[in-house]
């Protein structure tokens, strides 16, 4: 969470569910609640208060460079039911209208996918060094390997090229979201 505050760059793909950065608290509520085992609920209000707390990097002075590359069947997937995931949805759009954010969507009928290693991390400090951040089944590391983190850089790049553009990706959600008020 330090490392993040403090980046002047965060570049993040995510295929199981929206990033922390971009959850509105029902979501935050409906994800972490879901955990398995299960948590209890004053250890999952702490979490959801630490989620929150850490979307302040998207409005800090100055700003942050941040792209949020998502799986489409995440921003699909209805966690906490249709309204929680619609009211998500409307978030990110209004997200992807702050100057300083990109937001794709990596489509799910993709031949080629530079992601299927999972999730991903790019953070860039304020004396210019990444480091990565991957998150598994049973805990997360950094990378800072400078090869390792080289090519998940590389990666990267290739990810946001297989992904739909930034207009086409807001046009998908709010593609979604007219689908899920018939």
């Amino acid at each position: 969470m330090e490392l993040e505050a403090e980046a002047i760059a965060l570049h993040t793909f995510d295929a199981h569910v929206i990033n922390g950065l971009l959850q509105t608290e029902v979501y935050a509520h409906a994800v972490i609640s879901t955990q398995a085992p299960a948590v209890d609920d004053e250890e999952t209000e702490r979490a959801v208060h630490r989620r929150l707390s850490r979307q302040k990097l998207l409005h800090r002075k100055p700003p942050p460079r941040l792209t949020f590359l998502v799986q489409e069947c995440t921003v699909r997937r209805p966690i906490g039911g249709l309204d929680v995931r619609n009211e998500q949805l409307r978030h990110m759009v209004r997200c992807a209208e702050l100057p300083q954010l990109t937001l794709q969507i990596m489509p799910e009928n993709r031949e080629t996918h530079a992601g299927l290693d999972g999730p991903m991390t790019l953070l860039e400090s304020p004396d210019h060094l990444t480091v990565a951040y991957v998150e598994g089944q049973r805990g997360s590391y950094f990378v800072s390997d400078a090869e390792d983190v080289s090519v998940l850089n590389h990666r990267y790049g290739i990810l946001r090229s297989q992904a739909l553009t930034p207009e086409a990706s807001v046009e998908l959600i709010e593609g979604l979201l007219r689908e899920g008020k018939r």
